[in-house]
């Protein structure tokens, strides 16, 4: 399965659209999340800085693995970092100093033991930052550590393999 988002989409129909084929019925007629369908959501929402959507779909307590540097000559503190803070950091960034900003997502596999599930994403990313002529692009693969809640499926820890060869200090 593979998703295109950019600034331009309207998160809310790329998340409706997603929502409509993401839930299936359940044998007791109730609707059963899939863990990769929270991990498209996600994706979604980064281009556009969807701070509710992004928050609403992590786990309080969640941990981001910074494993190597995401960009050049940054050298991450430590290895992880709290979930929440992280991407209420990030996502706004990302939305408000880039002209273009494309993120591809292809789920790679996903699995699911009871309350846990890991989902594997490749994404490749094009970048323009406000001002600049230059288009970066960027491919790496994320894994995402999903835990069943009483409110659904909620991402736990997100770790990455960017391809910038800075590693962590820890």
């Amino acid at each position: 399965m593979r998703q295109r988002f950019a600034k331009s989409l309207p998160v809310a129909l790329v998340l409706t659209f997603i929502g409509s084929i993401a839930q299936a019925e359940a044998p007791d007629g109730q609707l059963a999340d899939d863990p990769a369908a929270i991990v498209i959501a996600f994706n979604a929402a980064i281009p556009e800085g969807d701070l509710d959507t992004l928050i609403g779909l992590l786990a309080d307590g969640g941990v981001q693995f910074t494993i190597k540097s995401p960009h050049e000559g940054f050298v991450p503190e430590k290895l992880t970092t709290s979930l929440v803070p992280y991407w209420k950091m990030i996502a706004p960034v990302i939305a408000t100093s880039t002209a273009l900003y494309e993120r591809d997502v292809e789920i790679v596999e996903a699995r699911q033991m009871g309350n846990i599930a890991t989902v594997w994403a490749g994404i490749e990313t094009r970048s323009q930052m406000k001002g600049k002529e230059e288009i970066k692009s960027a491919s790496y693969n994320h894994v995402y550590l999903l835990i069943q809640t009483p409110d659904g499926w909620k991402i736990a820890s997100i770790a990455d393999n960017r391809a910038v060869d800075v590693l962590s200090n820890n």
